[in-house]
């Protein structure tokens, strides 16, 4: 049914007009207020599991949670509700894109723009701490940064302390390992606002390297990490970093909760010195621009030509570019891909092809009909080498990446 849902109209008000993202339990669409022609973001449970009353029931308590968190920075709601066994929530819609976007197409960011964005979150955080809300699963796709550079916390399906998240589970819990904190993978139970803290530093850590602070095969391996290895140093990987940079973090992630900075106030009192400090040092000066500004890499030309071959057509893409995004186009929302795939079951924009140097990758967009590799679903926003002969699949649509 959810494949079916554009064009729907919630609650004879809410037009549904395109798909913004998929998770496991409930997508999210772009919709249009019929009353006053205002543009939002709504969250609707995916139908089949509407009786689930766990599920449910975290999803009631989001938006009743988000009612009371009134911030900049965090997600407004507008409307929630249920029709006709559809549980909705309208919330405002941010023209942006989330963090892990911004990571993965631009690489690190500027140490002053890092901590900025670091800021605005713990900010956030703030009033939920002041209500007290755990949000209890921030991570970079949760972050939402807005065309004016303002960060916006979305996601607070996971929110309240007493719901228990345990490794144990189905071999599962609720969180993120890459950003978890290590008494929340424990137990859930006893995650409160030092665990959204440490979250916190994971994220910062990530936008100045590149990448999370701990990696591993499963989430198991990269969990035993967090409770077990030392935090890595951040200053060997940017040397113009000042050395409180490594003492910030040996606190922020430490893995006793005491430890830590104990309320988000302690925590920005550490963001603002470190701003400072890299104000002092003029670490901006030494790092890469940021990526409005930064320049191109010298490209190589590929000694190969390559291609998409639709295999039921025969059509032909070349792929020159250096980012192309697979899709179809929509000319009503303005929307029009590199490689236009004109069929429904293909996203708008459902996949990214790049060019590296020769090199090409493919990265779904958290599409609803998940991109295919050689018939393995791949993870949204996580790049995969493609090699000659390669088959791909968007929606319905299988096509052949030719090397050559």
């Amino acid at each position: 049914m959810d494949g079916d849902m554009i064009g729907r109209v919630i609650k004879g008000r809410y037009k549904l007009i395109d798909e913004r993202g998929r998770g496991n339990f409930a997508t999210v669409y772009v919709a249009r207020d019929l009353e006053n022609n205002h543009i939002y973001a709504i969250k609707v449970l995916h139908v089949e599991l509407a009786g689930d009353s766990e599920l449910l029931a975290r999803f009631q308590r989001e938006a009743r949670i988000l009612l009371h968190l009134s911030d900049p920075h965090i997600v407004r709601i507008i409307d929630y509700g249920e029709d006709h066994n559809m549980h909705f929530i309208v919330m405002d819609y941010i023209d942006g894109q989330n963090l892990k976007y911004h990571t993965i197409t631009y690489g690190p960011l500027k140490p002053s723009r890092a901590l900025n964005y670091a800021h605005q979150i713990v900010e956030g955080l703030d009033v939920a701490y002041r209500h007290g809300v755990v949000h209890r699963d921030i991570k970079p796709q949760n972050i939402l940064i807005n065309t004016k550079d303002v960060v916006k916390i979305t996601d607070f399906g996971l929110a309240r302390s007493s719901e228990t998240v345990t490794l144990t589970r189905s071999n599962m819990f609720m969180g993120t390992p890459y950003y978890i904190a290590p008494e929340q993978a424990e137990s859930g139970r006893s995650a409160d606002t030092r665990s959204d803290l440490y979250s916190v530093a994971t994220v910062l850590f990530e936008m100045l390297t590149g990448h999370p602070p701990f990696e591993g095969e499963t989430a198991v391996d990269i969990v035993i990490k967090h409770m077990n290895e030392k935090v890595p140093s951040i200053c060997r990987q940017r040397p113009e970093l000042p050395a409180e940079m490594d003492q910030f973090f040996q606190k922020a992630m430490a893995k006793a909760p005491a430890e830590r900075y104990q309320t988000p106030q302690e925590f920005l009192a550490a963001l603002e010195q470190l701003q400072q400090r890299v104000h002092e040092v003029g670490a901006d000066e030494r790092a890469e621009p940021p990526e409005g500004e930064r320049a191109a890499p010298p490209r190589i030309p590929p000694q190969k030509q390559a291609r998409l071959v639709v295999i039921a057509t025969g059509q032909v893409f070349p792929l020159t570019g250096e980012q192309m995004v697979v899709g179809r186009h929509d000319p009503i929302l303005g929307i029009y891909p590199e490689i236009n795939l004109m069929d429904k079951t293909v996203g708008r924009r459902h996949a990214y092809i790049r060019n590296q140097h020769g090199t090409f990758t493919v990265e779904d967009l958290n599409a609803l009909n998940k991109t295919r590799l050689n018939g393995v679903v791949l993870a949204p926003h996580e790049e995969h080498v493609l090699k000659d002969g390669d088959i791909l699949r968007f929606g319905s649509v299988e096509v052949r990446f030719e090397l050559r």
